[in-house]
């Protein structure tokens, strides 16, 4: 069993996403002994210092192997001493800027920018007589030369990643128009050369080198990632998504651009695999109901008590960025220091939204009660000191920061929002859900919180670690393997195809079609059993983002002989909107396989023109000839 993890990039300070994907590989090894790999995609000149951190911050050792695309090739191709890297500025002017940069000049031009690390050099920028930057060097913490990038009218347009002999490994053009950073084409300088048309084909090649004769898992846990999965095409590979967060934009039913890759090709994954119930409910509103949903929240264990709480502080977890939406906590402790003037909010986490934050805190005049803490590792002994924890977040998959305050035996206040609370706090019990984005109910429970007897408090505490032990490491480990067994057989390819048999108008009841199609699954598994649906859409909706109106009815099978099956369904105008156009489907559903197949296109002869009655017309659309209401 060969288990491969994808996700972007591997951060000394990173966020929930990463810390479960962590969590999982320890876990698997500990308790099934499987190791795993890690892969990762992004550029960073400190990434051994990283990983080893990580490593030991997460008890990895000899558990994964974390590997990097860009670490990986400079190494394998290693033939020569290694050359540090040297700059000659003795006939150069410098001056002193602010924090660790110099400043180089030729004859009063500026030639040369360089940032140190502890007298040692860390980046190299390159600049034209008309004080245009036109090169950098990124330096490792070794003094190796890593990678140099290029920029043609301040854009960036060229970056080359060298060994620490000196010699290139790799090239990547960059689209240097209108600043845009997309990677036109990467060269890899490896045994053989290679050029790829896209950074996705590289980072493709990149991983197939793992790909053994074994059955493969790919575990997509980044959204970047997905598209480099699917196009893989391997019978010894099974393609699995980790959906770590919600799939619409909040407020909308819009599906995120992150995850139409994967969703809007279910066909083609062997699972996905969602947090709560509550998603795959959605998901199947959606997409169709299939067998390769799996629903595995993450795990937790409950770790040892070491600290006394604090009954007037509360903390968050978080990253400072807008989608957690942290001012409404600021907002709602106004209130609640006018209450509980002896109420401390601690927000734990960095991120771009810090200014802002700060600035907030000092508008309200907050000083006193709600303070930036900065991110921090200790997360156990801060929420073990805490009365209980908040989360305010607009949308979440299954927000890591309830569940360890709850193995911490801190209750949680959170908006009920998609997904996650509400499959971790028993309202009342063990925390409360407060209505999604109401302030003032925030900051109200809040206080009604503090203002309850200690044995409540108590209580609310023994229910957290309660609830937080049915999200046990050992059942986690468990639930995967069970998920890897069932994928072992490799993905039977489908591609069903629909024919119009007839298309007849109907007496009673009036405007009635009935439609009668012959359908080739062309799956000659004796065992499968599909179900069929004519689904009628509305075509001022199709093309759209969002949500699709449309009515399903129910598929007759007339006769079956092998995988061809002849069926009907009707189509009674009389329940649909007017001055509006219906798109004619056949939804077909069996174990991992949801199509929608147009139907018209392949036909028998059909005298359209005929049927038409005063409310509805029958017709074939220009260019694909497929069948179509008028209403």
């Amino acid at each position: 069993m060969n288990t491969i993890f994808l996700t972007s990039r591997l951060d000394r300070d990173h966020g929930g996403l990463t810390a479960s994907l962590l969590n999982k590989a320890r876990i698997l090894y500990d308790y099934k002994g499987l190791k795993s790999k890690i892969l990762t995609f992004h550029a960073d000149h400190n990434f051994n210092d990283v990983k080893n951190e990580i490593v030991k911050r997460y008890d990895l050792e000899n558990k994964t192997d974390i590997l990097n695309i860009n670490d990986y090739y400079r190494e394998r191709g290693l033939q020569n001493s290694p050359v540090r890297y040297t700059l000659d500025t003795s006939e150069l002017s410098s001056v002193n800027l602010k924090g660790n940069v110099k400043e180089f000049y030729n004859n009063g031009v500026k030639v040369l920018e360089i940032t140190y690390d502890n007298n040692s050099i860390k980046e190299a920028k390159y600049f034209t007589e008309n004080n245009l930057c036109i090169k950098k060097d990124v330096i490792d913490k070794d003094g190796y030369l890593y990678w140099t990038t290029h920029y043609l009218n301040k854009n960036l347009s060229r970056q080359v990643f060298y060994r620490k002999d000196g010699t290139a490994f790799q090239a990547r053009e960059y689209d240097a128009t209108n600043n845009k950073k997309n990677i036109k084409n990467v060269v890899l300088f490896d045994e053989t050369i290679t050029r790829f048309n896209s950074f996705d084909a590289f980072k493709r090649h990149f991983v197939e080198e793992f790909i053994t004769d074994s059955c493969n898992y790919l575990v997509g846990e980044a959204r970047a990632q997905d598209s480099v999965i699917l196009s893989i095409k391997d019978s010894r590979v099974r393609k699995i998504f980790m959906t770590h967060s919600i799939h619409i934009r909040p407020g909308t039913d819009i599906v995120r651009a992150g995850n139409r890759k994967v969703l809007y090709n279910l066909n083609e994954v062997d699972a996905l695999v969602l947090l709560t119930e509550k998603q795959k409910a959605d998901v199947i509103n959606r997409f169709g109901e299939r067998t390769n949903y799996f629903v595995l929240p993450h795990s937790i264990e409950i770790p040892e008590n070491t600290q006394t709480r604090d009954h007037n502080k509360i903390v968050m977890i978080a990253r400072l960025h807008e989608e957690k939406r942290l001012e409404h906590a600021i907002q709602a402790f106004k209130k609640v220091s006018k209450e509980k003037p002896k109420a401390q909010l601690l927000i734990y986490g960095d991120g771009d939204q810090k200014e802002n934050l700060q600035k907030l805190i000092d508008k309200l005049q907050l000083k006193e009660n709600v303070k930036l803490m900065g991110y921090a590792n200790n997360i156990d002994e801060i929420l073990q000191s805490a009365t209980c924890s908040l989360i305010t977040s607009k949308y979440e998959g299954f927000p890591l920061a309830i569940q360890e305050s709850i193995a911490n035996g801190t209750p949680v206040i959170a908006y009920d929002i998609r997904y996650g609370p509400s499959a971790m706090i028993d309202h009342g019990k063990n925390g409360y859900l407060v209505e999604e984005g109401n302030i003032n109910k925030l900051a109200s429970t809040i206080i009604k919180y503090l203002s309850g007897s200690k044995n409540e408090r108590k209580k609310f505490s023994e229910n957290s670690i309660a609830k937080a032990k049915t999200f046990s490491d050992e059942r986690f480990a468990i639930s995967w393997i069970n998920l890897f067994e069932k994928l072992k057989s490799p993905k039977v390819e489908v591609t069903p195809n629909v024919k119009l048999i007839k298309l007849e108008k109907k007496l009673m009841p009036k405007n009635t079609f009935k439609i009668q199609v012959e359908v080739k699954v062309n799956d000659h598994r004796k065992h499968i059993k599909p179900q069929f649906w004519g689904t009628f859409y509305n075509r001022s909706t199709i093309k759209s983002d969002g949500t699709r109106k449309h009515k399903k009815v129910n598929a007759v099978v007339k006769e079956r002989k092998d995988d061809l099956y002849k069926l009907e369904f009707l189509f009674k105008s009389n329940e649909f909107e007017i001055n509006e156009v219906y798109d004619v489907f056949l939804t077909m559903q069996y174990d991992t396989y949801y199509f929608e197949l147009r139907v018209g296109n392949d036909r028998n002869p059909v005298k359209v023109e005929t049927l038409k009655t005063k409310k509805a017309k029958p017709y074939f659309t220009k260019p694909h000839d497929n069948l179509s209401f008028k209403l």
